[in-house]
């Protein structure tokens, strides 16, 4: 007889485990995509070009690897000079070469926050995707709280005969 109520703990938990965390991904990837599609509104388009370029490590601590950054330089509609280093790296080799041109997106208000367009159609992609998983999270989790519920009603049907 306690199979049912440890059932029922069990896709609780499990529903909960996937219901939450892939809302806070959703979340995520709705932020990811509107930026990436260019819905935050406020933002500009120029031609910059390569000035340098960054190198850095990333992965884990036992397998980390090479990455750059391009240096970007380019010039607002007001006139001003601004340089910032594209956010998005590139493990093995660079994305662009220095002195290569580049459209850069940036924010009317703060230019300094800017970042070559083609990280725009990374940014789409991964959204996509991660907007893709959070739904299906999203969906396997509500059915287990489902299936909770159900097999609580099941449990206490049979308790009662």
């Amino acid at each position: 007889m306690t199979t049912a109520p440890t059932f029922r703990r069990f896709f609780g938990l499990v529903g909960w485990i996937l219901l939450v965390p892939s809302i806070l991904t959703a979340l995520g990837a709705a932020w990811m995509l509107a930026s990436g599609l260019n819905m935050l509104g406020g933002t500009h388009t120029a031609q910059g070009r390569v000035v340098a370029l960054h190198e850095l490590f990333v992965g884990p601590a036992q397998r980390k690897g090479m990455a750059h950054q391009s240096v970007v330089e380019f010039v607002t509609k007001e006139g001003r000079t601004v340089r910032f280093t594209d956010s998005m790296a590139r493990q093995n080799q660079a994305a662009h070469k220095v002195g290569e041109s580049v459209a850069v997106r940036y924010d009317a208000k703060d230019p300094s926050q800017a970042e070559i367009s083609s990280s725009s159609i990374v940014k789409i992609v991964f959204g996509i995707v991660m907007l893709l998983g959070s739904a299906v999270g999203m969906a396997v989790g509500w059915l287990l709280l489902r299936l909770r519920s159900k097999a609580g009603a099941i449990a206490a049907s049979a308790a009662s005969e």
